[in-house]
């Protein structure tokens, strides 16, 4: 299970070491590509296959700028020998990433965040807001 939060450095190559909680659910191929919150999201082949057959299950003409936006971004990566991806220039500028990295599991796949920017995203959130949510959801 991909859950929890770890930062990281990255090197002037774009590696980075994934988190070694991460690694277990990580393995073979990966898949990383723009999240549509100033983020990076890396998929496992699993579950990256059942994002894209889930955009697939919407029409064309809703989906295609949401599929231009991350299709186009998207890297095939895997771990390295000492557990590390390599980020793209393009990504990591999408991102706003220059060396610090926030790794957050998300359950299916793992966002990742230039530190400060997730900090001010995570810290906007309205608590109330949420309770609500999870309340019209059966919580």
């Amino acid at each position: 299970m991909l859950t929890g939060q770890y930062q990281h450095t990255i090197d002037s190559k774009g590696r980075v070491f994934v988190p070694a909680k991460f690694r277990s659910d990580l393995q073979g191929d990966l898949v990383i590509v723009k999240g549509l919150d100033s983020c990076i999201v890396l998929y496992n082949e699993e579950q990256w296959n059942a994002f894209i057959k889930k955009l697939e299950t919407y029409g064309e003409m809703q989906m295609k700028r949401i599929k231009r936006f991350i299709l186009a971004s998207a890297f095939n990566t895997e771990l390295d020998s000492q557990g590390r991806i390599v980020i793209p220039e393009d990504l990591r500028k999408h991102a706003g990433i220059e060396k610090e990295i926030a790794f957050i599991g998300l359950n299916n796949c793992v966002e990742i965040w230039r530190p400060d920017r997730f900090s001010e995203i995570n810290d906007e959130s309205d608590v109330e807001e949420m309770k609500e949510m999870l309340k019209n959801a059966g919580f």
